[in-house]
């Protein structure tokens, strides 16, 4: 297991993945280098991915909707879209979501959290937790 964190607001451009600053715990096999935006998961083995934070749009930026994916070895895994909408710059939402990610034999994945959308967005509080379920 291990746990992600940034300790400070972060503007994330387009097509781009949120950093992690801290490693606030960590119990298991996953990687990551501090300051890195993936964490490491070696085979074989099924993982639980969770991630939140909050999210807006920053000044100088128009409002509209704003986006996150949790990525495997950089594509966006279907249904781990967060989107929002606010109605003002630097009007935080918070967004979640969870996903199993399989490892194989002699391959191993990186994930991620990526920027999905048309501008860059402000990223507060960002959490990501990598458990192995089994393998």
């Amino acid at each position: 297991m291990i746990e992600l964190i940034n300790t400070a607001v972060q503007t994330v451009p387009v097509g781009q993945s949120v950093v992690y600053n801290t490693v606030a715990v960590r119990s298991g096999v996953e990687r990551h280098r501090p300051g890195s935006a993936f964490v490491t998961l070696p085979p074989p083995g099924r993982y639980l991915v969770t991630f939140s934070g909050n999210i807006a749009v920053p000044t100088g930026e128009t409002v509209g909707e704003i986006s996150l994916g949790i990525t495997q070895d950089g594509e966006v895994l279907g249904g781990s879209l967060m989107r929002v909408t606010p109605a003002a710059v630097e009007e935080y939402f918070n967004v979640s979501t969870q996903h199993y990610v399989d490892t194989y034999c002699n391959c191993c994945v990186n994930v991620g959290v990526l920027n999905t959308s048309d501008i860059p967005i402000l990223v507060d509080n960002p959490n990501i937790t990598v458990v192995r379920v089994c393998g």
